[in-house]
């Protein structure tokens, strides 16, 4: 075994693997157990482990042994439809609705017989009517004809009909329902209740061997039976004895898998800070040679990429004399921070990388604080070696930076995933890959809360190589120490 680990990292750093099951829950156990997980049989326990420790399988066995027909949202909506169906108002709707009422109303209404009788109706109630009825020699006027019209035409059934049913409180109470979201809601609830989607579903809830049933009690019974073999149990065996070192000393604060299909917005801003948080844009300094584009960092099999490759674009530059400038640039990169959600003093901070060497190419992990000093360098990666990398620190020294690095051998770091940390306390900076410690200083230590940032630079003018190149990220996580809560 230790010539597996000597062959992929070098012996100087432990296996990555191994370090990252100590702080991300035996994830790496994997790599480092090559002959057992070489077995089919344990990759059918891999692939079970997973599943029935997943939050969604643990809900939904959870769901299957608990939840009654009753707790759910179907049987909710049932209720809610008998309630509905029970009320007044409704049962009130639906007879006159059934009736056959509301086609008279609506026939009659639209007849020439009942538009005279309105028309009529308001002829006799006008001034004018009442006018020429005072006057002498009425019965023989138009308008004396108009009103003999008018009392003939009320006493048709029809319009009878009308003049009752629409002063009715049936009629009231159909013409305030009839299309409303109430009547909608009803009838919706109707049409869901006597689905086969709602009785399949309801017959399956009311069903007492329903988990006995199930896929997830399947996969259970196998679970337990793969557990018992005497291989799983040396492998765990052997797990317990790296494990929870560390863990039991830190407190999560900050984490990012990059599991999602685009990056967490409400965690990552996608170049400097300032920029952001004054132009609402990106920038690059005067002597930087690529442009950071939001294009440039990727999501793909769970892992942020950032991509530095050979592109014309344009952008801005910020120069210490003009300030903000237009430019152009043959190459563009990218930039990820927390610069507007996360903030931490002291802590541990680190992150699984995979660095992928194109000298003069810098790939960095760092941290920095509100006025941009102090920073510190968890990692930057730009050696025309690619076994050398970079650790230190940035201090405000007058008007400038005073630069403490301290250079890094032991592992071909190309192509390969390292986990790269930092610990910080009030009176030493402690560096570590793969959980060794690589560098400690106990002088000059940052005081001010930091935010982290990857990135990858040219800050070069030679012609970098092995175009296009990336930083990839596994993943990111901080972590508070619990006696400072």
């Amino acid at each position: 075994m230790s010539g597996i680990f000597s062959k992929l990292f070098g012996s100087k750093f432990p296996d990555t693997a191994k370090y990252e099951s100590k702080i991300n829950n035996l994830r790496a156990d994997f790599e480092r157990f090559q002959e057992y997980e070489g077995s089919n049989y344990h990759k059918r326990f891999l692939e079970l482990d997973k599943q029935v420790h997943s939050g969604k399988f643990e809900k939904m066995v959870k769901k299957l042994k608990t939840e009654k027909f009753k707790d759910t949202e179907q049987y909710r909506k049932q209720k809610n439809f008998k309630t509905l169906k029970r009320s007044k108002d409704i049962k009130s709707y639906f007879k006159f609705k059934n009736s056959g009422k509301p086609e008279r109303i609506d026939k009659t209404l639209s007849s020439d017989e009942y538009q005279r009788f309105i028309e009529l109706k308001n002829f006799v109630g006008s001034s004018t009517f009442q006018q020429a009825k005072a006057t002498k020699g009425f019965k023989k006027t138009a308008e004396f004809e108009k009103l003999k019209e008018f009392k003939k035409l009320r006493k048709i059934d029809d319009i009878r009909f009308v003049n009752r049913a629409l002063n009715s409180t049936a009629f009231k109470n159909y013409e305030i329902l009839n299309g409303s979201e109430r009547i909608s809601n009803y009838n919706e609830e109707l049409k869901y209740i006597n689905s086969k989607e709602f009785l399949d579903f309801k017959a399956e809830m009311e069903d007492k061997d329903r988990f006995k049933k199930s896929e997830e009690y399947s996969l259970l019974n196998e679970y337990k039976e793969i557990k018992k073999t005497p291989e799983f149990i040396w492998y765990t065996k052997i797990k317990k004895e790296n494990l929870f070192d560390e863990v039991h000393k830190w407190d999560l604060s900050f984490s990012d898998e990059f599991d999602s299909k685009s990056l967490d917005a409400s965690r990552w801003i996608t170049g400097y800070f300032w920029g952001k948080a004054l132009l609402n844009d990106n920038y690059v300094l005067a002597h930087e040679k690529q442009f950071f584009q939001d294009s440039n960092v990727e999501l793909r099999d769970s892992m942020a990429s950032i991509v530095t490759k050979r592109e014309d674009c344009n952008g801005k530059i910020w120069d210490k004399q003009y300030g903000f400038m237009p430019a152009e640039f043959q190459y563009s990169s990218g930039l990820i921070s927390t610069g507007q959600s996360f903030r931490q003093k002291y802590g541990k901070f680190e992150a699984k990388i995979r660095l992928n060497h194109s000298y003069p190419v810098t790939h960095s992990f760092w941290m920095v604080s509100e006025m941009n000093v102090p920073q510190i360098d968890i990692l930057r990666y730009n050696s025309k070696s690619s076994k050398k990398i970079k650790v230190g620190y940035h201090l405000a020294e007058g008007d400038s930076f005073k630069n403490i690095s301290f250079e890094i051998a032991g592992a071909n770091f190309s192509d390969n995933f390292f986990i790269f940390s930092l610990e910080w306390t009030p009176e030493k900076l402690t560096w570590k890959i793969n959980g060794k410690i690589i560098k400690e200083v106990n002088s000059n230590i940052p005081e001010q809360p930091m935010y982290l940032v990857f990135s990858s630079h040219l800050l070069d003018e030679n012609t970098p190589s092995n175009l296009p190149t990336s930083m990839d990220i596994d993943w990111v996580r901080c972590y508070k120490p619990i006696e400072q809560e």
